[in-house]
């Protein structure tokens, strides 16, 4: 070993005349043991030190926290930084710093970690190299390792992480609550630079509440989202039971710092997590990557936010309705840009919004929201009474038309689910992707209706004129305003009854067509279910569906019921059978919905004589179809057949009495018989179709009606 330092005290020198690190070391630990880290004592051993660095090659620090743990290897002793502390006889917090140059000793390879628990400052336990030890002893040359890089300095995850160990190891290493507690008081100190930790402190959060942050913050880093179970972590920390329930009672009632300031949030049954705050005070700059985007989003993401709110509910948490309101109304404000989000605030309240995004979610999952979990959204009193609100149709969201309330099964499983105006309202131009599709046989578009010719009587044809024209958009229009003036019912109900294949649908189809007006045409089997309760359900989303048809489009369609005797029939007795009872109801629900209709409804019967009374005075029109006379007939047969001869189209008429729809049939026997035998049957070959038509001396009832 060179000796270059300028002036070396002799008794620092070995009999060779050059520095001894043995009299370095033990000049140092004179001046030091025992007599704290001042800098009167530090400056008594700078000479030793100086030569320490100068024949070992360790800066003025190393050599400092050199010294103790060579004095303490002497007697097989490991050093850690409270042994440092004991051996200068100063506080912990004095020493805390030379846990970096004890690391770099390491490194360098003077030191040894003998236990390898390097997640700790305070559990870090050093021995002397065995071959630095022997060098030192036989005065060789120390060798120093090239400098390895530089150690990580300690972040906030790192200091995290030490405080959750600390006290998931509090028991096992024998400490108190206040042992724990100062201890980690002293990590803060040595760290005070780290802006959570100022944060934390200069907010006026006790020690206990920023340990439970700590940990809190370590158990994210094992996965986002990750929740922390509040009665483990409050076991680790707190020896006395009632501190456990104070401080776990403070977090149920949010009464708790770390939730006011938003920093944590509860989730569940008794578990908390961070929050987007509470992310970015612990994660700093970094934060930006590991939170979601709560700006900006669309519906879709909108409403995911708020199913996951509303999951992480503890709906047996005091005040958690509150709770889910604060969140949701800061999802709100940063995603003002949607339309439904103004729409909604000034309509309606914020629970009612809540529930609104909720109904929405499940509509998105092709699901629906049970009535039963109103009190995941109300508090419990409140949750009952907004439960018979939907049960009488008096709920708000109803009223407005948003969310309707239906029986699901056997039971009393009520759901909500989105109207359709609830579904354009949310979801905007993607709305039609989640609605129920009208099918090509139960939606005409006027455009799509074929021109066709009908024969009548100058009576029937007259009444059919004046419905048509009753029909056509301006006078329509004129209608419904004055009818409003007057107080009056604006809807025109009208019914078309009489023998089959008289031209009764038929004449629907071209009063559609002339006045550009579509048809929805009811079902009639579908309206009627084998399960009890479904029918009145299911007659009543008939009315529903059209109200909804009518609002969207430009001029109001017809909302047919083809061969409505089923449904329209007379009302039976109610003690007869729970069939006979529900007849009645969905009767009861008709009447109801054509007293309040604001549209066209047409229904075609051919059975008027079982139609029940309490119809009849709701048909503004009642138009009797009968079969057509001699010239009508006529006519219908040279419409059908243009060859035919005007003679044999006279003959034909006065010799059957046929509607319309039976001259059809044998007008398309009379086509399958040119396809078949290559030319036109002849005029007595046509009369024997029209023989074979007849059944018992009856019309047969079948063709169009």
């Amino acid at each position: 070993m060179t000796n270059r330092y300028t002036y070396t005290p002799e008794s620092l020198l070995g009999r060779d005349g050059k520095v001894s690190p043995i009299n370095c070391i033990h000049a140092i630990s004179k001046v030091l043991k025992g007599k704290g880290l001042t800098n009167q004592s530090i400056n008594k051993a700078l000479d030793a030190m100086k030569a320490l660095s100068q024949c070992t090659g360790m800066n003025g620090m190393e050599a400092l926290a050199f010294v103790p743990v060579f004095d303490r290897d002497l007697t097989e002793t490991a050093t850690s930084i409270t042994d440092l502390a004991n051996y200068f006889n100063c506080p912990v917090l004095d020493v805390m710093g030379y846990y970096c140059f004890l690391d770099d000793l390491e490194r360098q390879g003077f030191l040894t970690l003998e236990n390898g628990m390097a997640w700790s400052p305070l559990k870090r336990r050093y021995r002397v190299n065995p071959t630095v030890l022997e060098a030192i002893f036989q005065g060789k040359e120390l060798k120093k390792k090239p400098k390895a890089e530089k150690q990580k300095v300690l972040d906030q995850c790192d200091f995290c992480s030490i405080v959750s160990k600390m006290v998931d190891s509090r028991r096992k290493e024998g400490w108190d609550t206040q042992e724990l507690l100062g201890n980690i008081k002293q990590m803060e100190d040595a760290f005070q630079a780290f802006e959570m930790v100022k944060t934390l402190r200069e907010k006026g959060l006790g020690i206990e509440d920023r340990v439970l942050f700590y940990v809190i913050c370590d158990d994210y880093t094992l996965g986002i989202d990750r929740e922390t179970e509040l009665s483990d972590v409050l076991n680790d920390i707190f020896d006395s039971p009632g501190k456990r329930l104070s401080v776990r009672g403070s977090i149920l009632q949010l009464e708790n710092p770390l939730l006011k300031e938003e920093w944590v949030e509860g989730v569940g049954e008794g578990n908390v997590k961070l929050t987007n705050e509470g992310v970015k005070l612990f994660l700093g700059d970094m934060a930006k990557a590991f939170i979601k985007p709560t700006e900006g989003l669309d519906c879709y993401g909108f409403a995911s936010s708020i199913k996951k709110i509303y999951r992480d509910a503890d709906e047996n948490r005091p005040g958690f309705s509150e709770e889910l309101k604060k969140k949701m109304f800061r999802l709100e404000i940063a995603n003002n840009h949607l339309p439904f989000v103004e729409k909604l605030e000034m309509d309606y309240d914020d629970l009612d919004r809540l529930l609104f995004y909720l109904v929405c979610h499940e509509c998105m999952e092709d699901d629906s929201f049970a009535l039963s979990d109103l009190s995941c959204v109300y508090p419990k009193a409140r949750a009952v009474r907004e439960s018979h609100k939907f049960k009488a149709e008096e709920h708000p969201l109803q009223k407005g038309k948003l969310v309707e309330c239906s029986k699901q099964g056997f039971f009393d499983n009520s759901v909500l689910t989105l109207t359709d105006n609830g579904k354009r309202l949310f979801f905007g131009d993607d709305a039609r992707n989640f609605m129920e599709k009208i099918s090509d046989r139960d939606y005409y578009s006027p455009e799509k209706i074929e021109e066709r010719k009908l024969y009548f009587s100058t009576e029937l044809q007259e009444q059919i004129d004046l419905l048509q024209k009753s029909l056509e958009e301006s006078n329509y229009a004129e209608l419904r305003k004055r009818l409003e003036e007057r107080k009056m019912q604006r809807g025109i109900a009208v019914l078309l009854y009489g023998p089959s294949g008289t031209g009764k649908t038929e004449s629907v189809m071209q009063i559609a067509r002339a006045t550009g007006r579509a048809i929805y045409h009811v079902d009639i089997s579908s309206t009627k279910s084998c399960w009890f309760g479904e029918s009145e359900k299911l007659i009543k989303g008939v009315f529903k569906k059209y109200e909804d048809i009518c609002e969207h489009s430009e001029k109001r369609p017809i909302l047919l019921f083809n061969e409505a005797d089923g449904i329209f029939s007379k009302r039976k007795d109610s003690d007869s059978s729970n069939v006979a009872q529900t007849e009645n109801t969905i009767q009861n629900i008709i009447l109801e919905e054509i007293e309040r209709l604001d549209g066209i409804l047409i229904a075609t019967t051919n059975m008027a004589d079982n139609l029940d009374s309490a119809f009849e005075r709701r048909f503004l029109f009642k138009i009797k179809f009968e079969k057509p006379v001699l010239e009508a007939r006529k006519s219908i047969w040279l419409s059908k057949m243009p060859a035919l001869a005007e003679e044999a189209a006279q003959d034909l008429a006065a010799s059957f009495s046929f509607s319309g729809g039976e001259i059809d049939n044998v007008v398309r026997k009379v086509t399958i018989k040119e396809v078949l035998g290559g030319k036109e049957p002849e005029l007595q070959e046509i009369k024997r179709l029209c023989r074979e038509e007849k059944l018992h001396g009856d019309s047969a009832r079948i063709g169009f009606s």
